[in-house]
């Protein structure tokens, strides 16, 4: 719709694809999307009013292990030593990436039925085998998976969607092996330009930011543009929603899900008034 693709990312959120497209969708538009579409909400990138926020991105042209900090450096040359790193068929990925979806999303405190339900996961492991351009990536130690990567190939552009990981075996650093070489390899294709790796959290996450970028990543600004169904706007993009949110935080200290509830629905009210966030 407006000339736009729209997928289902997370949640009732629909966003635009492909990750890096800013879109110039303002309130109206919005509305007449989410109406016409009969989706709840819409969630992406953007230079009009919302949350400040960005998209990682590096140029792997010329990358290798002086492109790390040399905080990190040790631990990618320790994984690369200690790791075998391949990719993964269908078939591998469906019956030994579904411990690692377990142990993950259990560890981030998260749920996804389509990584969780062997029925979904084992539709979501064929379509992805099905389209042209994914790739699993896999470090092993000791023939165990201990991180699979799914990324995605579009034009330039190498975006990395997917990681899980197990505990077991991350003394020998599966994560910064493998996150390494998928960018060091890119480097080696001339027709890939930039790599993707995710938009900065909606809640600050100060260690995840710091890993990617030392690694080499930087973040490309941009605001993120949030807007609800119609029917759904007046009662969640408010000012008294907001504020009976913040009160339940102060009620509920250490409340992780109140702070992001409330996060998003101050972008989605900055966003619903196409004001400039402060």
């Amino acid at each position: 719709m407006h000339g736009i693709w729209w997928g289902h990312h997370r949640g009732p959120f629909y966003t635009s694809l492909p990750f890096q497209l800013k879109a110039d969708v303002g309130p109206d538009e919005a509305r007449e999307i989410l109406s016409r579409a009969r989706i709840p909400g819409l969630c992406f990138p953007s230079d009009r009013p919302g949350l400040p926020a960005g998209h990682y991105v590096i140029r792997p042209e010329g990358y290798g292990l002086a492109a790390v900090n040399r905080k990190q450096r040790g631990h990618v040359t320790r994984g690369l030593e200690a790791c075998e790193l391949r990719t993964l068929g269908a078939d591998e990925l469906l019956h030994q990436g579904m411990p690692l979806n377990r142990e993950t999303l259990s560890r981030q405190a998260r749920e996804d039925a389509t990584f969780l339900d062997p029925v979904r996961w084992k539709a979501f492991v064929q379509a992805v085998g099905r389209c042209p351009g994914m790739t699993v990536h896999g470090a092993f130690v000791e023939g165990r998976l201990a991180t699979y990567l799914i990324s995605c190939r579009d034009g330039q552009w190498l975006h990395l969607i997917y990681k899980m990981s197990s505990r077991t075996g991350q003394e020998h650093h599966p994560n910064h092996a493998l996150d390494f070489a998928i960018i060091r390899d890119a480097a080696a294709d001339p027709g890939i330009r930039f790599i993707g790796n995710g938009m900065t959290s909606i809640l600050p996450n100060e260690g995840l930011d710091r890993y990617k970028r030392q690694l080499g990543y930087q973040v490309e600004p941009h605001n993120l543009s949030i807007h609800f169904h119609p029917w759904l706007a007046p009662a969640l993009s408010t000012a008294g929603a907001i504020a009976v949110l913040r009160r339940a935080q102060t009620l509920l200290p250490g409340g992780s899900r109140l702070a992001y509830y409330t996060t998003v629905l101050e972008g989605a009210l900055t966003s619903r008034a196409g004001l400039t966030r402060r």
